[in-house]
């Protein structure tokens, strides 16, 4: 019952109609959440089409060819795969040719029935204050109290939301939803970067990752997941180290459970990335895509207005945002 219920409700927010070609992608051990979305999508499509590719090694990396073009004769995917294909040239070719496209990279059972049948009017509200603030900011300073302190400049760049709203042709975004999220100038970023939550690719941190960071560029890395960071980053060419996105949580339904799709959506928390920006708005591009989650931050743009204060979400001026459950 839960997981149809959360099929359901992918398919409402895609909008998911009679004229819609379906296509779900995915890998084999994210065969149980495809094959409920492709049920969901039968009983509103007759053509709904589920594609299985053998897994592949880190988030970011391309489809297979015949993966990408099956992805540009479809009007509506789902994408449930092992690790994430939002930061793919294949997803934006088929975002251009006006597909609505859901990414569910790493999305397990548990997560796929706790946090997409949600309040998305709530959750839409909260992330736009937010996004509202990010691309309105020149500057932005992310700490916390395991160590975290990172300077970004933020100007000239627009903040999207991922809010579950995914109905209009070319429109994309995560299932489940809930951030509020900005590519950075990819050679301002300057700082420390304690990663104490979860790692895209890796999971629950049971140690404090610690990077440093050098006019946008990953210099270096100190913990028992540096080794895997590092090498991971570098696999995805020279610009695998840079500075790549600023995103912050709004999913009230969301846990921190070692799956990032999950874990960055959790409400209060940031993810910093490193890798590719070029599909979010930024100028990097890499075949690698990493986010990093911080529990309990505080987020401060322009030296003055507060998002974010020990992991409780502020308008920006002081003014709570969340609204009253």
């Amino acid at each position: 019952m839960a997981l149809r219920l959360a099929a359901d409700a992918a398919m409402d927010c895609l909008k998911v109609s009679s004229t819609d070609h379906v296509l779900v992608i995915t890998n084999p051990e994210m065969r149980a959440v495809a094959d409920a979305l492709a049920g969901a999508a039968e009983e509103r499509t007759a053509s709904t089409r589920l594609q299985e590719y053998p897994t592949q090694s880190r988030d970011g990396q391309e489809p297979p060819a015949e993966i990408a073009e099956a992805m540009l004769e479809a009007s509506a995917i789902f994408a449930p795969t092992t690790y994430s294909i939002s930061h793919t040239q294949a997803r934006a070719g088929a975002t251009q040719r006006g597909a609505r496209i859901a990414t569910m990279g790493g999305l397990r059972i548990d997560s796929f029935t706790r946090a997409i049948a949600v309040d998305y009017d709530r959750l839409a509200s909260v992330t736009a204050s937010i996004a509202r603030v990010l691309t309105t900011a020149s500057t932005a300073r992310v700490t916390a109290a395991a160590g975290t302190d990172l300077r970004l400049d933020l100007a000239g760049r627009t903040a999207i939301r991922d809010d579950g709203r995914l109905g209009e042709p070319g429109e994309w975004g995560n299932l489940p939803a809930g951030e509020a999220y900005i590519a950075p100038v990819e050679t301002a970023a300057n700082g420390v970067i304690v990663f104490d939550g979860a790692l895209a690719g890796h999971g629950r941190l049971r140690d404090p990752l610690s990077v440093v960071v050098e006019d946008g560029y990953l210099t270096s890395a100190a913990g028992a997941a540096a080794d895997w960071l590092l090498t991971t980053l570098d696999a995805g060419g020279p610009n695998g180290r840079r500075i790549a996105e600023l995103g912050v949580g709004t999913n009230p339904a969301a846990r921190l459970c070692g799956e990032i799709l999950e874990d960055e959506k959790v409400m209060g928390t940031i993810h910093l990335a490193f890798g590719t920006s070029s599909s979010i708005g930024g100028v990097n591009d890499a075949t690698v895509h990493i986010d990093g989650v911080l529990t309990s931050p505080t987020l401060i743009v322009d030296e003055r207005h507060t998002v974010l204060s020990e992991g409780v979400v502020t308008r920006g001026r002081g003014d709570v945002i969340v609204p009253s459950s």
